[in-house]
């Protein structure tokens, strides 16, 4: 099984539970759709887009907790 990886001139930030496991969902969305279908282009805005999408998750999340 591979995993993905990011660029080496992005440094992963520490990631809590709850992202580590939204950052694992999307890994295993990405690998289902290697294995199933047309390749996914992992450009640099592929990732930045990947990255806003974890981002206004978890920020819908935690607005969902104080409210």
């Amino acid at each position: 099984m591979s995993t993905l990886t990011a660029p080496q001139n992005v440094a992963e930030p520490e990631l809590t539970e709850e992202e580590r496991k939204i950052w694992d969902y999307y890994e295993q969305e990405v690998l289902r759709g290697l294995e199933s279908g047309p390749p996914i282009p992992f450009t640099p805005e592929f990732l930045v887009k990947i990255r806003e999408e974890v981002e206004q998750r978890l920020q819908a999340k935690r607005a969902g907790k104080t409210a």
